[in-house]
């Protein structure tokens, strides 16, 4: 590991632990092992930018802790003076923005002329908010924020950002299982996972309406 990555880490560890447990240091370090896996095959990716990206994607829920779409955007006004502090290489600054910047975006990024590296980021995180950990880590979220574990009173609105965001539920439903993934690695567990996803939520309403 290189000076300014340790120094990033260094930096940016406090600022994690005041976002949340589910977007703590332990998920930065999640996501940036996907990104190698994701990586695999694909010549010219930019490991360190990579990096610099998973522990500094989510700086947005500091301004806002509810989260809400373009929390990325939300992350590139604060993440300059860090990155200078940690003495990140000037060239890969524009490309760590574009990967933070788009990380979040609903637009399917096969239609785009963007660097692979945001792709191969978007499916990293969005990988581990799939499956088992993706449950654990919204329900941590939801809890913090207030949200219950299902309101039957909302309809569901599948259009909305993070699928409204009503409950712990709305938000599997209608935002984790609907993500897109773009590498073939990422593509495949996410079919495993989005299956183990669909199963909890099948059993939770058998529960919640006491048929089991």
């Amino acid at each position: 590991m290189k000076t300014w990555q340790k120094k990033l880490i260094k930096l940016v560890s406090p600022y994690l632990e005041k976002i949340g447990p589910e977007h703590e240091i332990d998920h930065s370090e999640r996501v940036f092992k996907y990104c190698l896996i994701f990586s695999q095959g694909c010549k010219g990716v930019d490991s360190e930018a990579l990096f610099a990206a998973a522990y500094l994607h989510d700086f947005g829920y500091l301004k806002n802790k509810k989260g809400g779409i373009n929390h990325g955007q939300f992350a590139l006004d604060d993440i300059f003076l860090i990155l200078k502090k940690a003495e990140v290489p000037e060239k890969k600054l524009v490309l760590i923005k574009q990967i933070i910047k788009f990380h979040d975006t609903t637009e399917d990024l096969s239609k785009t002329r963007l660097p692979k590296e945001v792709s191969i980021f978007h499916d990293a995180d969005k990988i581990d908010g799939s499956g088992a950990m993706g449950v654990a880590r919204q329900f941590v979220y939801s809890g913090r924020v207030g949200k219950k574990i299902w309101n039957p009173k909302i309809k569901r609105n599948p259009s909305l950002p993070y699928g409204g965001s009503f409950s712990a539920i709305h938000s599997i439903l209608d935002y984790h299982l609907k993500h897109r993934f773009y590498t073939k690695i990422a593509k495949k567990i996410a079919v495993e996972r989005k299956k183990h996803m669909r199963s909890f939520v099948k059993e939770f309403f058998q529960e919640y309406n006491f048929k089991r």
